[in-house]
């Protein structure tokens, strides 16, 4: 197991199958990523950024049509192979005709778009490397939110196999795909005020 989400595979480390990681303990699989058939540990996930995971998540699950749905921290298949690639994206938009399948992940072709939010240890993969593979996988949207104030967001299309930009800004941000929706930035670290 290699931790901190590293996109380069040591040599030495041991290769699984997607038949060996449906068969690890649900624990194991909420804290790991397959990464070119190796199972990968994720960055610690801070309460900062599980509130902003889950209160994004709910606002686009208000303004999404219904063939769309939301759910965060899920298994996106992005290859097949002898060396799966596995990601588990912060916040990802996909067929609603899958939440009621019982499936426990979702390939990548049903998936409309991913969201990472950043953190220090995740930044360099978030920004490099999970671009490069969500692309490469077909996935029609990514999206990154930095918590860093102000709040800002950057939104990617898929064009011709590449992201391009599509959209970006902080506070209160209109993006068009996957749905026309309004997404409140400083929503996402707004504290509840104490009765």
């Amino acid at each position: 197991m290699i931790k901190g989400g590293s996109s380069h595979v040591d040599d030495l480390a041991v290769i699984i199958t997607l038949a060996d990681y449906d068969a690890l303990p649900e624990e194991d699989c909420r804290r790991h990523e397959l990464v070119d058939g190796v199972l990968v540990e994720m960055p610690p996930r801070y309460p900062v950024h599980q509130r902003a995971v889950r209160l994004l998540a709910d606002q686009l699950e208000d303004q999404l049509p219904v063939e769309l749905d939301v759910v965060h921290a899920f298994d996106v298949l992005l290859k097949d192979s002898a060396r799966p690639l596995m990601r588990k994206p912060d916040v990802v938009v996909a067929s609603s005709k899958l939440f009621d399948a019982g499936v426990t992940r979702f390939d990548a072709a049903d998936v409309a778009l991913v969201v990472e939010v950043l953190s220090e240890e995740s930044e360099d993969v978030d920004l490099r490397v999970k671009p490069r593979e969500y692309a490469a996988a077909g996935i029609p949207d990514y999206w990154v939110v930095a918590l860093d104030e102000p709040v800002s967001m950057v939104a990617h299309s898929l064009v011709d196999g590449r992201y391009e930009l599509a959209g970006g800004g902080s506070r209160v941000l209109d993006v068009r795909s996957p749905a026309p929706m309004t997404v409140d930035l400083a929503a996402l670290v707004r504290r509840r005020l104490m009765e």
